[in-house]
């Protein structure tokens, strides 16, 4: 007597969790699928742009192994090219074979400004080319990724499919976990059925790859959510430097910095620090803030920190993630762990792979699905023209919107971009809203 409502209510949970594994995955596969192909991509940014740089730009470095950038020439320069510049930045590369880039902000026509990057042969000290920041691929591929190009919400957008994969990934370990190991590992089905062999690769990537979707799925979601969630729950970014304004603006900007005696002072007062991101203020703080990583330490990029005053170079103020609570280690471990920003470039190609297999699922999961629908309800159509469909419009988004960016317009391509995503959610809307109706009415005649 008691028995029957155990397994009934075992199969009423089951069948919750593949409902919610079905419908979760139908409704978030074309995104994961977008978010899987261009993150697989994404975790080569650096060394795309290095490539990108050499080849195109024809930009590199004659600096030897062990000496410090000589950029005051090019530096200086430059800000008597753009006197009106804004928000300064160097960013020193990993590689002394590359260039240094210097960023600036030029002003631009009705107060706009532009992002121009300059890379300079820290060797000979000298600008050897530029390129606006916003046409480059690399910016290209890291909004898509991060943010679909939509401005408004498209990060938040992101965090959504994150928290969809984190639900799939559990939901598929819940339904085919005890599947998976009353059977030889792997085991594909002898069948005619592409469903049922598809139904098999699915489980068997899904439960191979379980691991790492929970990881990327879990750190996309905060890192999307991150403005809303840091917003809800009053949380702030650890490690800031409150600065003190000690003179004029104007005063500050016209500091002539020294840029070698102040790697040699950064260098002299955090030796362990490798600095990538060098920001003289220009606020009237009249400092110099050394951006970079650690050796041997799994963490974001270019959170440690070293501020120097731009007067005697001397430290003002060191951020050490070592040497801070699990707290900030927490916050600033979720970027490096997502991006596979960590072990050197064997870890990358492994997400690369791994990440590949996500839109896979997407893929597969779409296949499984429609040839279900189509022998339950026993349609004609063929199933692989829905899906050659969708994938090609997957595809032709990604390609259009990258032609549009690095070739006519950043905002354009994010305009474009906009309307194509929320005219997706609200199509997506009005069918479930129309589906619930149709239910309801269903219930109301049977009733």
């Amino acid at each position: 007597m008691s028995l029957q409502p155990t397994v009934s209510g075992k199969n009423n949970k089951k069948q919750f969790y593949w409902q919610l594994h079905h419908w979760v995955g139908l409704y978030t596969g074309i995104l994961i699928g977008l978010l899987s192909l261009t993150g697989a991509m994404a975790v080569f940014i650096p060394e795309i742009d290095a490539l990108v740089q050499r080849h195109h730009y024809k930009a590199s470095s004659t600096l030897l192994p062990g000496e410090l950038p000589r950029i005051n020439r090019a530096v200086n320069s430059l800000l008597v090219k753009y006197p009106k510049q804004r928000g300064l930045s160097i960013i020193l590369p990993d590689n002394p074979e590359n260039a240094v880039i210097i960023e600036l902000n030029t002003p631009q026509n009705k107060g706009k400004t532009q992002r121009y990057e300059f890379f300079v042969d820290a060797g000979s000290d000298r600008v050897v080319a530029h390129r606006p920041w916003q046409s480059s691929f690399v910016n290209y591929l890291r909004q898509m990724h991060v943010r679909l190009f939509e401005g408004k919400w498209g990060r938040q957008l992101v965090g959504f499919g994150g928290v969809g994969l984190t639900l799939v990934s559990i939901t598929g370990l819940i339904i085919y976990g005890n599947f998976m190991k009353k059977q030889r590992w792997p085991n594909i089905r002898k069948a005619t059925d592409i469903r049922i062999k598809m139904a098999d690769w699915h489980k068997i990537f899904g439960i191979g790859a379980l691991g790492f979707n929970l990881v990327i799925a879990l750190t996309g979601a905060w890192l999307g959510l991150q403005p809303w969630l840091q917003k809800w729950l009053d949380i702030y970014a650890p490690g800031k430097n409150k600065t003190h304004i000690i003179m004029a603006p104007k005063k500050d900007r016209a500091i002539n910095i020294d840029w070698t005696s102040a790697l040699q002072a950064a260098r002299k007062a955090f030796p362990e620090l490798k600095p990538r991101h060098l920001i003289p203020s220009s606020n009237g703080a009249g400092t110099i803030t050394f951006r970079g990583n650690l050796p041997g330490v799994i963490y974001e990029r270019d959170i440690n920190m070293l501020v120097l005053s731009k007067l005697d170079y001397k430290p003002l103020y060191k951020y050490d993630i070592r040497e801070q609570p699990t707290a900030d280690k927490f916050y600033y471990i979720q970027e490096a762990l997502h991006f596979g920003d960590y072990g050197g470039l064997m870890v990358k190609v492994l997400y690369t792979i791994l990440g590949l297999t996500s839109a896979f699922l997407s893929i597969s999961g779409f296949v499984i699905f429609l040839f279900r629908r189509k022998k339950k309800q026993r349609l004609v159509g063929n199933p692989w023209k829905a899906i050659v469909f969708y994938t090609f419009l997957s595809l032709l988004f990604l390609v259009t919107i990258a032609i549009i960016s690095m070739n006519t317009s950043y905002s354009l391509a994010s305009k474009i971009s906009g309307v194509v995503i929320n005219g997706v959610l609200i199509g997506v809307g009005c069918y479930l809203l129309i589906m619930t109706l149709k239910k309801v009415r269903e219930k109301r005649k049977l009733i």
